[in-house]
Formats: C-alpha cells, sequence, structure tokens
C-alpha cells in the first residue's frame, strides 16, 4: 500500500464519519505491512475516543499480524476499557488467531471475557473460544448456553453464540449460525 493511501485510510479510521471509518477499516483488513499494523496499533492504545480504537481492534483481527495479539489480550481484559472496545478485542482475537497457537496470556483474557459484566464481551468472548478450540472454556460456555438469554443487536442472544461455540468445540465443522434477532 502506498503511504499517502495508508495515511488517508488512517485518518479516516480515527477522524472520519461511522461510514467512512468502517469503508477505511474494511480497505486496511488484510494488510499486514508493518508500517500500516503499527499505526493502527497506536490508534488502539491512545485511549482516545472508542469508535476509532473499535475499528483498530477489528483492523488489527484481520491483519495477519500474529503479533498484535498480545495488545488485543490486554484490551480485552482491561475492564477499565469501554465495552465495545473490549468486545471488538474478543472479537479479533477470533479472527486473527484461528490454525495459530493461543498463548496463556489469550486464553487467559477469554475466560475472562466469558465472565465479564457486559453482554457484548461475553457473546465475543465466546465467538474466540469456539473458534481458537479453547476446550478449557467448555464449562464457562455450558454455563452461558444455559442462563445468558442477552441480546446483541443485529446478532443473537450469547446463550446462542456459546451454544454455537460449544457445537464448535465438539468438533462440529462449520455449525449454522443462529438466526439473526
Amino acid at each position: 500500500m502506498l503511504g499517502l493511501e495508508r495515511r488517508r485510510l488512517i485518518r479516516a479510521l480515527v477522524d472520519g464519519d461511522e461510514a467512512e471509518r468502517w469503508a477505511a477499516a474494511q480497505a486496511l483488513s488484510g494488510r499486514s505491512d508493518r508500517r500500516t499494523v503499527r499505526s493502527v496499533e497506536r490508534i488502539l492504545e491512545d485511549g482516545g475516543e472508542d469508535a476509532p480504537r473499535a475499528a483498530a481492534a477489528y483492523v488489527l483481527g484481520f491483519s495477519g499480524e500474529i503479533d498484535a495479539a498480545a495488545l488485543l489480550a490486554r484490551t480485552l481484559a482491561d475492564r477499565e476499557e469501554s465495552v465495545v472496545v473490549r468486545a471488538y478485542a474478543a472479537e479479533a482475537l477470533g479472527h486473527l488467531l484461528q490454525y495459530e497457537t493461543v498463548l496463556a496470556e489469550v486464553r487467559a483474557a477469554i475466560r475472562g471475557g466469558l465472565r465479564d459484566p457486559a453482554a457484548e464481551v461475553r457473546f465475543w468472548s465466546a465467538f474466540a473460544a469456539g473458534v481458537l478450540g479453547l476446550q478449557e472454556t467448555h464449562p464457562h460456555l455450558v454455563h452461558l448456553a444455559d442462563t445468558d438469554g442477552n441480546e446483541i443487536a443485529g446478532w443473537w442472544t450469547v446463550a446462542e453464540e456459546a451454544e454455537w461455540a460449544l457445537r464448535v468445540l465438539n468438533g462440529e465443522e462449520d455449525p449454522p449460525l443462529p438466526q439473526r434477532a
């Protein structure tokens, strides 16, 4: 990616309206050049507004840059962090680390996310636990599947996501997703 194009997209990620931000996030996703990834990591780390930081976490999830997992795990585990940013960090870990070794720091963050007070964080942590094959989360997912009827706008309930994750953990290949609410 040319420097000028990268800077334009990074600026849109930070300063654009919602449509511009997510168009930039889509364009930046899958870009694994170190300069782009480092710029996006700085956005996530800077403590600014939630929307650009959530979009930055999303971009990192599709960057292919495995080293970003540590930052995403710290973000997910930080209870001082906003719910939206932590939820995107959990989702990003699920995308980034599929078919990769998942280190203890990431496993602990996802397990903690399954017990988070925020339904969105529990939902995306259940997604990550399933796609990453974190068998140690089985009891937490069973509990969520049995008890958590919180619905996530535009998706489904935490319980349904936990049930889907359990199916993945039990070896079902590509179980169908629940119906959107």
